[in-house]
C-alpha cells in the first residue's frame, strides 16, 4: 500500500513539474506579445491590440497597454481635431499671418499672408520671408527684432497693384524657441479712401497746375505787348493751343476713367472680329508712326471673335499704341493678336528705351510715371495705362507688361472669348456665319 502511496506520490510531482514548465512556456509567450505591442506602441502603432488569455498579472499588464492605446489615440484625435479648428481660424482670418523664426525663416503662413503678397504658398517647408518678394516686410521684421519689441507700420505692397497695408512684428512667448508673429492688415475702407481722393486731388491738382500756369503767362505777355510782337506771338498762340489740348487730353481721361470706375459700369457686350477692331485701331496711329520714323507691323488676321465691348477695347488699344509710338524713338512698333486657351491676346511691342524692374509693379497705377519729365514733355497724362487696366478688368480680364531698359517693352491684355464670366450675355449678336473662330495666330518671338 505504501508502495502505491510512493508512485502517486510520484506521478503528481513528475505532473505539477510539467505543468510548471508548459506555463512557464505560455506566460513567456504572452509576455513577449505584451513586449511586441509596447514596441509597437513606442513606434506610433495606436492600433495595435494585446489579447487577454487569462485573469492574472500578466494579463493586467495586457489590459494596460491597451488602455494605454485606445486613450493616447483619442487624445490624439482631439489634438488634430483642435489643430484643424484654430487652422481653420487662422485661413479665414482677413489679415495675413505668418509666424517667423530669428533667421527670418517663416515657420506658418495662412493663405491671406500669400494672397497679399501675390506669391503662390511654397511647397518646400520654412521658406525665407525674401520669398514673398516685399522687402518692405523683412525691413519692418529686422527692426522689431532689432528693438525687441512690438513694430507697428503703414507700408505699400505691391501684388500686382499698389495697396497701403498696416503690418505689425510682435514677439511670441511660446516657452521653447524665439518666434515673431508678423500680420498684415488691410487699412479701413473709409481711411483708404480718404487716402486715394487725396492722392487722387494732389495729382489732379499737379497736372492741371502746369497747363493753367502757361496758358495764363502767355496770354498776359500777349495782353501786354505781345500781340505786337510779330515775330513770337504766333509761338505763344501755338503754346497756349498746345497746353489746352494738353487739358483737354486730361479732362477725357479723367471722365473716361470715371465712367470705368462707376459701380454699376457694365460693357456694351456684343460678337465682334477682334481682329477686324485691331487692325482698324493700328492703321489710326500708322501716320503717327510714319511721322517718327517708325515703322507699324502687324501680325494679326481676321476672324477671332470675341464678345466684347468694341469702344472699351479699342481705347484701351489706343492707349498702348498712342504709348508705344510716342516713347519709340527709333525702330518699330508691332500689334499681334493671339488666341490663347479661352481668351484673346492683344500685345503691342515696341523698341522703344523699355523700363526698370522697380517701376514694372507700378505702370499701370493712376499718374504713375517711370520717366515724369519725358512724360510730361510728350503730353502724357498719366492715365492711359490705368484706363487700360480698368477697361479690360471690366471684361474680366487682365493686363500686363514684359520689359528691359534698352531693350523695349512688349504691353499687353487679354479677354475672355465668351465675355465676363459674371455678366449676362442676352442680346450679344452672333458672328456673322454663326460660329466662333478656333484657331490661334502664331509669330515670331517679340524682339
Amino acid at each position: 500500500m505504501i508502495a502505491v502511496w510512493i508512485a502517486v506520490a510520484a506521478a503528481l510531482a513528475a505532473g505539477f513539474a510539467l505543468g510548471a514548465r508548459s506555463g512557464s512556456r505560455r506566460l513567456e509567450a504572452r509576455l513577449a506579445r505584451a513586449r511586441a505591442a509596447a514596441e509597437a506602441l513606442a513606434a506610433g502603432n495606436l492600433d495595435v491590440r494585446v489579447p487577454i488569455e487569462a485573469h492574472d498579472e500578466a494579463s493586467s499588464l495586457s489590459r494596460a497597454l491597451n488602455e494605454i492605446s485606445v486613450r493616447t489615440k483619442g487624445r490624439l484625435a482631439a489634438a488634430e481635431t483642435e489643430r484643424g479648428l484654430r487652422d481653420a481660424v487662422l485661413e479665414s482670418l482677413p489679415q495675413g499671418v505668418a509666424l517667423l523664426a530669428p533667421s527670418l525663416s517663416i515657420r506658418h503662413a495662412n493663405r491671406r499672408f500669400w494672397d497679399l503678397v501675390g506669391v503662390e504658398p511654397p511647397a518646400e517647408p520654412h521658406p525665407h520671408l525674401a520669398l514673398a518678394r516685399q522687402p518692405v516686410l523683412e525691413e519692418i521684421a529686422a527692426e522689431a527684432m532689432r528693438r525687441g519689441r512690438t513694430v507697428v507700420r503703414e507700408a505699400f505692397l505691391y501684388a500686382p497693384g499698389r495697396a497701403e497695408h498696416e503690418v505689425t512684428v510682435s514677439p511670441v512667448e511660446n516657452g521653447t524657441s524665439p518666434a515673431w508673429l508678423l500680420t498684415i492688415a488691410g487699412l479701413s475702407p473709409e481711411r483708404e479712401m480718404a487716402y486715394l481722393r487725396r492722392e487722387f486731388v494732389a495729382n489732379v491738382s499737379h497736372e492741371l497746375r502746369t497747363p493753367l500756369t502757361s496758358i495764363r503767362g502767355y496770354a498776359e505777355t500777349l495782353l501786354q505787348g505781345g500781340l505786337e510782337d510779330v515775330e513770337n506771338r504766333g509761338r505763344f498762340v501755338e503754346t497756349i493751343r498746345k497746353q489746352a489740348m494738353r487739358l483737354e487730353a486730361l479732362v477725357e481721361d479723367l471722365l473716361e476713367l470715371a465712367d470705368l470706375d462707376r459701380p454699376d459700369a457694365e460693357p456694351d457686350l456684343k460678337d465682334w472680329d477682334l481682329g477686324a477692331v485691331v487692325r482698324e485701331t493700328a492703321e489710326r496711329f500708322e501716320e503717327m508712326a510714319r511721322r517718327r520714323g517708325l515703322e507699324l507691323e502687324m501680325d494679326v488676321r481676321p476672324g477671332l471673335h470675341a464678345l466684347c465691348d468694341r469702344k472699351r477695347i479699342e481705347v484701351a488699344l489706343g492707349n498702348l499704341l498712342d504709348n508705344a509710338v510716342k516713347y519709340t524713338e527709333r525702330g518699330r512698333v508691332l500689334v499681334r493678336l493671339s488666341r490663347e486657351g479661352d481668351r484673346l491676346r492683344v500685345a503691342v511691342t515696341d523698341t522703344g528705351r523699355g523700363i526698370g524692374p522697380e517701376h514694372i509693379p507700378r505702370v499701370f497705377e493712376r499718374f504713375y510715371r517711370a520717366d515724369p519729365g519725358r512724360t510730361r514733355t510728350l503730353g502724357g497724362t498719366g492715365l492711359g495705362l490705368a484706363i487700360v487696366k480698368h477697361a479690360v478688368q471690366l471684361h474680366g480680364g487682365e493686363a500686363g507688361v514684359e520689359s528691359r531698359p534698352d531693350e523695349g517693352s512688349t504691353f499687353w491684355f487679354a479677354v475672355p472669348v465668351g465675355g465676363p464670366p459674371a455678366k449676362s450675355r442676352a442680346g450679344a449678336s452672333p458672328p456673322p456665319d454663326g460660329r466662333r473662330d478656333s484657331g490661334s495666330v502664331e509669330g515670331a518671338p517679340p524682339p
